[in-house]
């Protein structure tokens, strides 16, 4: 049935292409034919009008008497019987030329006083000048094959070049799925041994805690160490796993509300353990939660690369045309690996640290991006830098 179809189709679509062809070479046929009927039109007029004045003048040089009259009258007589399948001769009128659809005006001839008004019969012209000769009907039907078989060349070549986009179309889907397919697995794998060395170390050091605890439970100082290591390995824990699962999710949505932002990070800063030497008193317009764990991924980030304070600037914008607010986080640590692609550092699960799930700046940059915002790395003397770049409208200053 589908075959049928095709041939169907085929069979309508070269019967379309025929009788284009075909209207195509009837109208060249035709502007060629009539272009060469004016000129043989012309041609036909011009030699009559010799003829007649070649008459004329043998009539006149022949007869001894000859006059205007005589020269007029034999020259109407001529005409009218001799020439009478293509021409008619009448005296020229006052009223003017005659009204006679059947002729067409050739030219008045004058001999002093005496005018005649020759005109041509259509139907010898049309006989003579307006028939189709047979060199236009071979160049209307060459016309015609070289109209079809360029149609025919255009549609298959046409046909062809679709057919290998789409395979090549369709093969570079299959080619981009499979990158996909082989990335995400690449990925996962990053993922898997990151979390499984990230969460080895916390489960080892508590295990190994446990397993001494009974021996020592009686040791103040050591309980004291005991449950500090443990708070914190489970702090650590903790955080891998909040990151994964912002990792994991979309931000489509924030509860955005006005934040002292001075107030807001000296309180985050005191519980990670980072000094922070100083900070412009600013509100910011976004989501505490995700605020939060912005920075504290920053300040962590900052405290595992060896810092011990670090300091908060704010550009304003020069004018107010440019809508982005910087905010410049600057930390005094060992800073960004000299080799390594800072754009490269914020991707998942890529750290400089041998410890480190590499989720930190990521999920920084997802929530900056959450609050319409950017987020760039720079490089100090001495420290690291983190530019977050804000509409200048969830800024604002308060003394």
């Amino acid at each position: 049935m589908s075959d049928n179809k095709n041939i169907y189709q085929w069979l309508l679509r070269y019967i379309g292409y025929l009788i284009f062809s075909l209207s195509f070479g009837i109208i060249v046929t035709l502007i060629v034919s009539g272009m060469e009927n004016i000129v043989q039109e012309k041609k036909i007029k011009e030699e009559t009008k010799k003829e007649i004045r070649n008459v004329a003048n043998s009539y006149k040089h022949s007869v001894k008497d000859a006059n205007s009259d005589k020269i007029a009258a034999f020259l109407k007589n001529y005409i009218n019987f001799v020439m009478e399948d293509k021409l008619v001769a009448v005296d020229t009128a006052d009223g003017g030329r005659l009204n006679d659809s059947n002729l067409k005006f050739l030219f008045t001839f004058a001999d002093e006083q005496e005018k005649i008004d020759i005109y041509m019969k259509k139907i010898y012209l049309k006989k003579t000048a307006y028939a189709i000769d047979p060199p236009d009907l071979v160049e209307g039907f060459i016309v015609t094959l070289v109209v079809l078989t360029s149609i025919i060349l255009y549609s298959e070549r046409k046909r062809q070049t679709l057919a290998i986009r789409k395979r090549y179309e369709t093969e570079t889907a299959e080619l981009t799925r499979s990158l996909q397919k082989h990335e995400a697995l690449a990925l996962l794998g990053r993922m898997t041994t990151t979390l499984a060395h990230e969460l080895k170390t916390p489960i080892a050091t508590i295990s190994n805690l446990i397993h001494t605890l009974p021996s020592r439970i009686t040791d103040e100082k050591f309980t004291k160490r005991f449950i500090a290591i443990t708070k914190e390995e489970l702090y650590r824990t903790q955080q891998l796993i909040d990151n994964l699962l912002i990792y994991g999710k979309e931000i489509p949505d924030t509860n955005d509300e006005w934040i002292n932002f001075d107030f807001f990070v000296g309180e985050l800063a005191n519980i990670i353990g980072i000094k922070i030497l100083s900070c412009p008193k600013i509100n910011i317009y976004g989501d505490k939660f995700y605020l939060r764990l912005l920075f504290e991924n920053i300040m962590r980030n900052s405290l595992q690369a060896g810092s011990v304070e670090a300091l908060i600037k704010i550009n304003i914008p020069a004018s107010k045309d440019e809508e982005l607010t910087e905010v410049l986080f600057e930390d005094n640590g060992i800073g960004f690996p000299k080799d390594a692609d800072l754009s490269e550092l914020i991707n998942p699960f890529v750290t400089s640290r041998s410890r480190g799930a590499g989720l930190g700046l990521f999920l920084a940059q997802k929530i900056v991006l959450a609050h319409e915002g950017i987020l760039t790395l720079y490089r100090l003397t001495n420290g690291a830098g983190i530019r977050l770049s804000f509409p200048s409208r969830r800024i604002r200053f308060y003394v």
